[in-house]
């Protein structure tokens, strides 16, 4: 039996897709099957050839809370756009078409935000990467415990160790109030990858919580034995420190350590997994002496040298690869990237 449509739903979830059909029994059950039933789901077609729009369609014939929005282009981003303007919900919460969420996750969160009179709530996170069959499955779980902040000054000081600890990497399973998702969705970026939203996000937001909760699970599929070569990760990196820079620096607290101790550890961190990508990611084109050109561009930018500067008391912490960092080495980075990728696939502890 069709459930009843609300006047005003509690949350409105929104994913847009495109050639999902793979896997969009499952997110759509997932959603449809929630222990919170006063909710819409909005499903927006982004120029899908498969059998996408046929199961979107059987999905709102015998389920009145969906309704399928049918768009010519294949922009996420714009899909993402269109569900927003279209949701009714007290709440919003966005979902990727390969994601699915546990029965209880929405109830958990919508309990939360009502408790606390909140206006972005985080859940537990679980990052499953299935092998390329969909036979076996890694699962990582990203808790960040239950803890609730009511004012502007309680966030801004806790967002250095929140963006350290990756809470604000992907837009995906938040719970965002209505009216700041709104104000929030001129971002420039896909909620595919979420970053920026969040950050637009954040600047806005007064109350805030996270919570201990069933998983929202953000799948992933290994696309290959080894990992390949990405030439715009260290840009994508670079632009994420550029925001969360930006946004602290808004708010004048770049001088404040607790606020950018973690920020200038994350950035750090990230410009290894930039090395590491660029040293040893496989990739029929780049040359040797072309990967070794890109670590000594990412190695010798402003931003790099300011984080490296400020992790020296603790350089400890990032094993082998400071010491050529901060020495602007390039070959050696990359000599350090070759030893951290022996030793991840022979399983010894270097670092």
């Amino acid at each position: 039996m069709a459930h009843q449509a609300p006047k005003r739903p509690r949350v409105s979830v929104v994913m847009a897709v495109h050639d999902g059909a793979g896997h969009l029994t499952r997110a759509v059950d997932s959603v449809l099957s929630q222990s919170l039933s006063n909710i819409e789901f909005i499903a927006v077609d982004c120029d899908s050839h498969d059998r996408t729009p046929a199961m979107l369609e059987s999905s709102r014939d015998r389920d009145i809370r969906v309704e399928v929005i049918t768009r010519a282009s294949d922009d996420l981003l714009a899909g993402f756009a269109a569900g927003l303007a279209a949701a009714r919900g007290d709440y919003v919460a966005f979902m990727r078409q390969d994601d699915w969420l546990a029965p209880d996750y929405l109830r958990v969160l919508i309990e939360r935000a009502d408790e606390d009179d909140l206006e972005l709530v985080f859940g537990t996170r679980s990052a499953d990467t299935w092998d390329r069959k969909g036979d076996t499955c890694d699962s990582r779980c990203l808790s960040w415990g239950d803890e609730t902040w009511t004012t502007p000054e309680e966030i801004r000081g806790r967002v250095g160790v929140l963006y350290e600890r990756g809470l604000f990497d992907g837009a995906a399973g938040a719970l965002v109030a209505r009216p700041l998702a709104q104000t929030s969705h001129g971002a420039s970026t896909t909620v595919v990858q979420g970053f920026a939203y969040i950050m637009a996000c954040i600047a806005h937001v007064s109350r805030m919580g996270v919570v201990e909760s069933p998983c929202y699970h953000a799948v992933s599929y290994k696309t290959a034995a080894s990992r390949a070569f990405d030439p715009r990760l260290a840009e994508r990196c670079a632009d994420e420190h550029a925001q969360i820079m930006g946004l602290v620096t808004a708010w004048g607290l770049q001088l404040n350590p607790d606020v950018m101790g973690p920020i200038h550890r994350r950035h750090v961190r990230r410009l290894i997994e930039c090395i590491d990508n660029a040293s040893v990611g496989t990739s029929s084109s780049a040359t040797s002496n072309e990967r070794v050109e890109q670590v000594q561009s990412m190695i010798d930018a402003d931003d790099a040298r300011e984080s490296l500067r400020a992790v020296e008391p603790d350089s400890h912490e990032f094993g082998i690869m400071y010491r050529p960092m901060a020495k602007g080495n390039a070959q050696g980075c990359c000599f350090g990237a070759r030893l951290r990728e022996f030793a991840r696939i022979s399983h010894l502890p270097l670092v």
